[in-house]
């Protein structure tokens, strides 16, 4: 079973570096931020999406780390509590869109209207704020014009983007996951799962950790993008404890959006969905998003192989 999970997890080419010694001690410093609330895909069998929630919700609160929950408002069913228990367990939330509309791909006063219906529903909630909004698949405007144009709205509802820096794809394991529910659970291919997705993470803040330490000489407080569904509800806690084997710190959104990193001149301008790190270094892409494409495809071809199985 595990064979087909083995992937080498390939090196960073070294690059310039700047800034303090390599031999400066420097923390490792992470928020957590989901994806795609009040949930993505299946649940276990027998499981309400509520349920699985108060389960994720705890694998945070019992390591005490902080996180932000991104809503598509869309996603929202009648009388289903989950967003109020987010905050309740003192976890912040950002606008993500009703319709997880793509920008590349959607009229733009459409794409505007999305974001201000999903306004209108967190403005519910009460009169805790909801600052940040992420831009869904993290695509912010093919061209200046349109990039201007949907920051110039985000803007005017009082929301600060939410960038991430650790962009990965624990989504291909989380859709494989929901599958897999989907066909009445397994608990071997689960597990497989779950241990790919602890290592895929973990991979992935050391890899964008190098970059940050290679391009601006020193380790930034790093964004990690997850989602919220079943894989996380099983291994979010798993994960978690692997990073802080790594050396990590949590801290919130706020403290690491304060760094100032994330208000560097943003270089790139193009259709790709990409780390932070990428779009104010876009001379990174090149050379360093082999690692990210690589790894899709490694963790796409497991999966295959794994939905193939009769």
């Amino acid at each position: 079973m595990r064979a087909w999970l083995a992937v080498a997890l390939l090196a960073v080419a070294p690059g310039c570096r700047t800034g303090p010694s390599p031999a400066t001690p420097a923390r490792l410093r992470i928020a957590v931020t989901l994806d795609d609330l009040p949930w993505q895909g299946a649940t276990a069998p027998g499981e309400t999406r509520m349920q699985a929630t108060r389960r994720l919700l705890e694998a945070l609160r019992a390591r005490g780390v902080p996180a932000t929950g991104f809503v598509n408002c869309d996603r929202i069913e009648p009388g289903e509590p989950i967003l109020e228990a987010w905050l309740a367990a003192g976890m912040d939330l950002g606008n993500h869109t009703s319709g997880h509309l793509d920008l590349n791909r959607t009229d733009l006063d459409a794409w505007v209207a999305d974001v201000e219906s999903c306004h209108a529903v967190l403005a519910r909630l009460g009169p805790r704020a909801v600052h940040w909004f992420r831009y869904p698949m993290l695509h912010e405007g093919a061209t200046e014009e349109r990039r201007a144009a949907a920051a110039a709205a985000v803007r005017r509802l009082g929301y600060a983007p939410a960038h991430v820096t650790v962009d990965n794809s624990e989504w291909i394991l989380g859709g494989a996951y929901s599958r897999a529910l989907k066909r009445g659970g397994d608990p071997a291919v689960q597990r497989a799962l779950g241990e790919r997705y602890v290592q895929h993470v973990a991979a992935a803040v050391a890899h964008f950790d190098r970059l940050s330490r290679e391009a601006l000489g020193r380790s930034i407080p790093h964004v990690l993008l997850l989602h919220a569904n079943a894989l996380a509800a099983d291994h979010l806690g798993a994960a978690l404890d692997a990073l802080e084997g790594q050396g990590a710190t949590f801290v919130s959104l706020e403290e690491a959006l304060a760094d100032p990193a994330y208000a560097a001149p943003e270089r790139y301008v193009g259709p790709k969905g990409l780390s932070w790190l990428y779009r104010i270094h876009p001379e990174l892409l090149e050379r360093a998003r082999r690692w990210d494409d690589d790894q899709a495809d490694a963790l796409q071809k497991q999966v295959d192989a794994l939905d193939a199985r009769p």
